[in-house]
């Protein structure tokens, strides 16, 4: 159990809390990591008891982007560096043919829905971050003295260069000069065509992976021939994805759009995957536009009554949409609000932003995903879950995988369950809050406090 704390206290005037303190979200994701019955030990999105017992690779390549970051920092190093190779370690185990799908078990069994086939992008950023955790430790000799030997060196080499097949041979359109595919960062149709998140996870996971093997040929930790020729078939496909993304989402006088429709129809709506040109460190691709569509997706989200971005504009009747309990902050996005802002040298205003997330965490600190109120959780049980719309939007053959009726019947159950929780919590207070703790929550809010120590 952690150390209560107040929740109303502001980041700058509660140095000591706890949830002030970097180590304090390491701990949180200590909690949530659990050995895998393959391979490793990875972090779940939630507890085990909670609506979210799975491995999410979007959610572990925050995740040990957040590890990679306090290693760096030198916040716990050997732990933060341990705990990526052990992540890495059960995708090396986990991936089939190259792919890596939306999420798993802990034996490694693939329990996906939904197609998100971005997932492929974020499972070649976890290895990537393992090496270069582990460059920054000064270990990649190879000689097995450390937490990483040769075979095993070898062995992220070659699922990295799987998986960049992957995404070059299978999801690269080469006319469109993009990847088309569903995201992993909402539920629907909203996230299928050429979609920015994806695009940017993608050229993201490139840039991750050549900056690793560079390390890695450097190193002389494993064969030098198989290094470079994996980073030049990723500097291939590198160059083209980038041009691509520049010329059709980095396009001057123009806003950012989050994706091209899957005919080719521009979509300028604002939500949260605006950030991801900045979230993914795409500034020399994007240039100015990143921050700028990082602003506008700030000022178009925030939620009026709670604080806080929502993931997009809840028009209940865009079949894209799902309100999922009611429309409201999600607290990951927001702790991404306050990254920029801290990168952007904006210190009090990143601090009122965590302040916004610390008031809404529980008396131990947990940090939930999202939040919704009474009056939305009503109005969305009456127009979307009572009249089988939301079911509908859940469960489109567009972006479903081909998976058994009993999955979708679990599903739905764990989703009748949340919402008949949510209704009993209601009948006594205005704002219900959704899983938690979620360990992506805990890694966001922890870059953006190591973001805080270098804005000063």
């Amino acid at each position: 159990m952690h150390t209560r704390h107040s929740p109303d206290g502001i980041v700058s005037e509660h140095v000591g809390a706890p949830m002030a303190e970097p180590t304090f979200h390491l701990d949180v994701l200590d909690e949530l990591t659990f050995d895998a019955e393959t391979d490793g030990a990875v972090p779940l999105a939630s507890l085990p008891d909670n609506r979210y017992p799975y491995v999410y690779p979007r959610d572990v390549a925050s995740i040990t982007r957040a590890w990679l970051a306090a290693t760096e920092a030198g916040v716990r190093p050997d732990a933060c560096r341990d705990r990526i190779v052990e992540a890495a370690r059960f995708f090396a185990a986990a991936q089939s043919d190259g792919w890596w799908y939306q999420r798993y078990a802990l034996d490694g069994a693939d329990a996906s829905i939904y197609h998100q086939e971005d997932n492929v992008a974020h499972g070649v950023r976890v290895l990537s971050h393992a090496i270069q955790a582990a460059a920054a430790c000064g270990d990649l000799s190879g000689d097995g003295g450390g937490p990483v030997d040769e075979p095993f060196l070898e062995t992220l080499v070659d699922r990295i260069d799987d998986a960049v097949a992957v995404l070059r041979d299978e999801l690269y359109d080469a006319n469109a000069h993009l990847l088309e595919s569903t995201s992993s960062i909402h539920e629907g149709r909203i996230e299928s065509g050429y979609t920015l998140w994806v695009n940017c996870a993608a050229l993201a996971a490139l840039e991750r992976a050549a900056d690793a093997l560079e390390r890695l040929a450097a190193s002389d930790a494993v064969a030098i021939d198989d290094a470079t020729a994996v980073h030049e078939r990723i500097d291939s496909f590198r160059t083209l994805l980038e041009g691509g993304v520049e010329r059709s989402f980095a396009v001057d006088g123009m806003p950012v759009p989050r994706r091209y429709t899957p005919d080719g129809e521009r979509d300028e709506r604002p939500d949260i995957t605006l950030f991801a040109p900045y979230y993914f460190g795409l500034e020399e691709a994007f240039g100015e536009h990143a921050a700028n569509a990082a602003t506008r997706a700030a000022s178009a989200l925030e939620d009026p009554r709670l604080g806080g971005l929502q993931r997009f504009r809840g028009f209940y009747r865009d079949f894209d949409v799902h309100q999922h309990g009611g429309n409201g902050p999600w607290m990951q996005y927001t702790a991404w609000h306050a990254q920029f802002r801290f990168d952007h040298r904006e210190r009090e205003r990143g601090d009122a932003v965590l302040a916004t997330i610390t008031r809404h965490a529980d008396e131990d600190g947990y940090i939930p995903e999202h939040l919704s109120t009474r009056e939305r959780f009503e109005q969305f049980v009456e127009r979307e879950w009572d009249t089988g719309l939301d079911y509908e939007k859940e469960f489109d053959d567009d972006v479903l995988r081909d998976v058994p009726q009993d999955r979708i019947v679990e599903e739905l159950g764990h989703m009748q369950q949340a919402y008949d929780e949510m209704a009993a919590a209601l009948e006594e207070r205005e704002v219900i809050s959704f899983a938690e703790p979620l360990a992506w929550c805990h890694a966001e809010f922890l870059v953006a406090l190591l973001r805080r120590e270098q804005s000063i």
